[in-house]
């Protein structure tokens, strides 16, 4: 008999739903499976392939209230915001790709100078069996832009979703039946940490992993062990800075907004925020009035959501005892909420900072938002600057030319200038992080081709070879001075 995973609602802790678990020695016949579907899905080519990817658009879009429904019973979150963040984000991504994958996938012609008479151009092949790993806190949508992309790129798919949220993940099968896409080029197995392994040491062609920085470096060592590529999209301790000439109402709302949606649950997370003293005063009065608008457990529109996954409440309580424990001042929240059932944490605001509280230097991935006053803008871009991570940051300032140029010099791999966290449903610019953050990128053509391998190809434009042509082929004819003289000619300027 076939092992069971149980799905829980947060809010409740109440069985939603189950799946078989797929035990680890059954993953190389799924990914063999796989391989068997990826020949006739690349054969198809990208203008093939792009009917059966309108026709996952028009399911997901026809299927969205049920797929925000899964999310939310698995998640805890407002059903508007599940739809909203899980199936209009992933329709973006697709409608994206529906456009624009075949121009990104075209063979790019290159220059082959000094030695002209060989043509020379880059083509970009599918690498195979993509396995996507995803995590729980969009678990529709983290899941659906690996997926989609290695879709569009020629890729077949085994995915393995979070065991929190195995519901939420099993949709993909029947959402690529319902498209009429090939049997096996969408498989969806189940299980916990040694599922995942072994997903990712099985034969795959590349493995796209979205969770946290320390799983992530796991499976780029396990994946290094038969070279296979990776693509890691990873934690980050984001920064948030306020100059003295933003916006003020409008930076206090994003902040309220950008650190307690989804109970602070996200990738791109306000999880610092630095406001120049010249304003400090100001931007902490508006903090404490929008902070009226956030609550837990309410569940009307101001309830952030619970924590989906139990064990990181320890995470957040230690990293609250610490900043406390070191200064911190708690103005609002600081303790789980007082509620009849679920778990929730209460919004919680920190000022009294220092950098050398975990909540500063870890992703603590819950709703905490610790501020620190800075002397000016210089202080406040080295401090940004200061973590292991690069995911993502935002700038605050009405000069949209020194904005610029501050978001330039965050050691950051996405920005966004007066604005939070749009970058991560963005599908047309790169989104990838530096540092601890991660390795490789999605969305763009950066995202779209992080799943082909390029293959460069060269061809003579006359009737014989180029380098019979040079004169290099056996017995050598010419002499270094005939080549220094080349040299010479072609590159002294």
């Amino acid at each position: 008999m076939a092992e069971i995973l149980f799905s829980h609602d947060p809010r409740t802790g109440e069985v939603v739903g189950s799946v078989p678990i797929t035990l680890p020695d059954d993953v190389p016949a799924v990914v063999e499976r796989s391989w068997n579907a990826f020949e006739q899905w690349r054969s198809l080519g990208p203008e093939g392939r792009r009917p059966y990817l309108r026709n996952l658009r028009r399911v997901i879009l026809d299927e969205g209230l049920h797929i925000a429904q899964v999310v939310q019973s698995e998640t805890g979150k407002d059903l508007a915001e599940a739809y909203a963040f899980d199936v209009l984000t992933s329709l973006t991504v697709i409608d994206h790709y529906i456009r624009h994958a075949a121009k990104y996938l075209r063979a790019r012609r290159g220059s082959s100078w000094p030695f002209v008479s060989t043509r020379a151009w880059t083509e970009y092949h599918p690498r195979g069996v993509a396995a996507v790993i995803s995590p729980w806190n969009y678990p529709f949508f983290l899941s659906a832009i690996s997926t989609i992309t290695a879709l569009a790129a020629g890729c077949s798919v085994v995915l393995k979703p979070s065991e929190v949220t195995p519901l939420t993940g099993q949709l993909f099968v029947d959402l690529a039946a319902l498209a009429g896409l090939p049997d096996g080029v969408v498989q969806v197995i189940h299980g916990a940490a040694e599922t995942g392994a072994a997903l990712a040491t099985s034969e795959v062609g590349i493995v796209a992993f979205t969770g946290s920085t320390r799983v992530g470096k796991l499976v780029a060592k396990e994946a290094a062990e038969k070279m296979t590529p990776v693509v890691l999209e990873l934690g980050g301790v984001d920064a948030m800075v306020v100059l003295e000439d933003a916006d003020i109402v409008q930076a206090a709302k994003a902040a309220v907004w950008g650190g307690m949606t989804n109970a602070g649950q996200m990738c791109t997370s306000v999880e610092r925020l630095y406001v120049v003293d010249a304003v400090y005063d100001e931007f902490l009065a508006r903090l404490q009035k929008e902070f009226t608008a956030v609550s837990a457990g309410t569940g009307d529109g101001r309830d952030i959501g619970p924590i989906i996954f139990q064990p990181q409440l320890g995470v957040i309580e230690a990293h609250v005892a610490d900043a406390i424990a070191k200064g911190a001042t708690v103005l609002r929240g600081g303790k789980r909420a007082d509620t009849r059932s679920g778990d929730y944490y209460e919004p919680t605001l920190l000022t009294d900072v220092r950098h050398d509280m975990q909540i500063m230097q870890e992703e603590t991935f819950g709703p905490i938002l610790p501020l620190v006053r800075v002397a000016d803008a210089s202080e406040a871009l080295a401090m940004a600057n200061d973590s292991n991570y690069g995911l993502h940051g935002s700038v605050w300032s009405k000069d949209r030319k020194r904005a610029e140029r501050f978001a330039a010099r965050m050691e950051t791999g996405t920005v966004a200038i007066n604005d939070v966290s749009i970058n991560f449903v963005t599908p047309t610019v790169s989104f990838a992080g530096i540092k601890q953050s991660g390795h490789g990128g999605v969305f763009g053509p950066d995202g779209l081709r992080e799943f082909c391998y390029s293959k460069g190809i060269t061809e003579p434009r006359l009737g014989w070879p180029t380098t019979r042509l040079l004169g290099v082929w056996f017995p050598r004819r010419r002499g270094v001075r005939y080549w220094r003289a080349l040299a010479n000619l072609l590159f002294r300027r």
